[in-house]
């Protein structure tokens, strides 16, 4: 009972009480916060022994917390035990046993490294209060059921639930038939998955072979792309897909109720890094997290920021979209010989507006296109039926494999808009090799992606992360 209050009070407080409508009370709330847990991580990690000041914190990333994994946390859990206790829940996919009272887990390892993270049950408590308040559809005390499609169950996410609030997991790892049942049984009115998962739901719901009528849906651990959403919004027919900007470095942005992703700064302290006059990847301090501090922790994500104010009337930074990984920017060797960058969106749109591949709607591909319009959907004859399903992967070499089901005619409008995206860019034409989409459950969905070479894989990202 103790822990229910906890999660109520938390609950009562971000609702209700926390009122920060200005960008200077925030920043004077963060100020606040961070001293005070600097203070505290000063004293009891060993790592950052004397340190009270954020500007004296080096810039962290996994290697550096994975390297200083027992010197960093405050709970004094070593690496080694840590994980061998989290992939023995993996496996045996049981995720309530706690060590010596500390929730652990695995994060999911996208960029073939996996981070492992720990979490105290007050901060588990704080959480599940956060999220409550944040995303419930109705009041606390009214009785809900949340269905959660993910890689693992955690007490983290069993913290939200509750006598009146049912939380239910589903393992993607498990064939979707086997959950159609309980899903409908549940229908339950908060659904939170993975894009892909909730596509797919989505799909059957469409085709009548899913009768569910969630209230609120929200999408988790994935890039949730802008074609995605619409799909969403149109299968389940809502007006708003939340997001939740969640990873192991804690929970760093989420959806308004007018449907704008928002960092979370009530929480999080966030430094941007520019790329360019927008993108920007974050460098997270989290002011909660004292059993293992998140202090200035450089994400591989790339977060585009929108421009102007939100109308909700939030002082946290509006993002515009979660782009991708870092990582995920395409390198291609330039006509000076010097490598040219292009980031994830541009690499989209050559693919996103192939439509069917009817010659008349080739857009902007024909004779005389202008590079500057590569990938604009104003310029198709008839934009509404675009490709939905692709994967476009650079491979080591350098080669540029797009994963969509094209016609020829769709293929060479593809070919075009890589060929005006050169033009525009000052980068050589790469090979272009047009492969069958094939979608692989229980793996994350990453529509752009560039493969490195093994052991060179960038660092852990969160981006829409779990």
């Amino acid at each position: 009972m103790p822990e229910q209050i906890e999660i109520l009070r938390h609950y009562l407080y971000y609702k209700y009480f926390l009122r920060l409508k200005s960008r200077k009370r925030l920043k004077r709330r963060q100020e606040r916060k961070i001293k005070k847990h600097l203070d505290f991580v000063a004293g009891h990690s060993q790592i950052y022994q004397g340190m009270r000041k954020l500007e004296d914190y080096p810039v962290a990333d996994k290697e550096f917390m994975m390297g200083h994994f027992h010197e960093l946390n405050t709970v004094g859990i070593g690496r080694a035990e840590a994980e061998r206790f989290a992939v023995k829940a993996e496996q045996e996919r049981d995720f309530a046993p706690k060590l010596r009272g500390i929730t652990v887990g695995l994060s999911s390892g996208t960029s073939g490294r996996r981070g492992i993270f720990l979490v105290s049950d007050k901060e588990r408590v704080r959480w599940a209060g956060y999220i409550l308040a944040k995303f419930l559809p109705g009041r606390i005390w009214d009785p809900c059921s949340i269905g959660f499609f993910m890689r693992a169950d955690s007490n983290l996410y069993q913290s939200v639930g509750s006598k009146r609030i049912r939380f239910h997991f589903f393992d993607i790892y498990e064939d979707f038939e086997s959950h159609r049942g309980r899903l409908e049984e549940i229908n339950p009115q908060v659904l939170v998955g993975q894009p892909s998962v909730l596509l797919e739901i989505a799909g059957e719901m469409e085709k009548g072979q899913v009768r569910i009528c969630p209230e609120v849906v929200i999408s988790v651990a994935e890039v949730l792309e802008k074609e995605d959403e619409e799909r969403l919004k149109k299968g389940f027919g809502l007006k708003i897909i939340h997001q939740v900007y969640q990873c192991t470095e804690g929970c760093l942005a989420a959806t308004c109720r007018c449907g704008t992703l928002h960092l979370n700064e009530d929480i999080v302290h966030i430094e941007r890094e520019y790329l360019d006059g927008r993108r920007f990847v974050p460098v997270v301090t989290d002011f909660e997290r004292r059993a293992q501090p998140i202090i200035r922790y450089r994400l591989n994500d790339i977060l585009v920021e929108r421009k102007g104010r939100c109308s909700c009337g939030s002082p946290c930074i509006a993002l515009e979209r979660i782009e991708g990984r870092e990582d995920d920017i395409f390198l291609f060797t330039g006509k000076d010989k010097t490598v040219k960058k292009v980031f994830p969106d541009f690499i989209r749109r050559c693919v996103l507006f192939a439509e069917d591949g009817e010659e008349e709607k080739a857009g902007n591909a024909g004779k005389g296109g202008n590079p500057k319009e590569a990938g604009n959907p104003k310029n198709l004859k008839n934009p509404g039926k675009t490709v939905s399903d692709y994967r476009v992967v650079q491979e080591e070499d350098g080669r540029i494999f797009v994963y969509c089901d094209l016609s020829e005619a769709g293929k060479q409008q593809v070919l075009k808009e890589f060929e005006l995206l050169a033009q525009d860019r000052g980068f050589m034409m790469p090979d272009v090799v047009f492969m069958r989409y094939q979608y692989e459950p229980g793996k994350k969905m990453k529509r752009v992606e560039r493969k490195q070479q093994t052991g060179k894989a960038g660092k852990e990202t969160g981006a829409a992360g779990e």
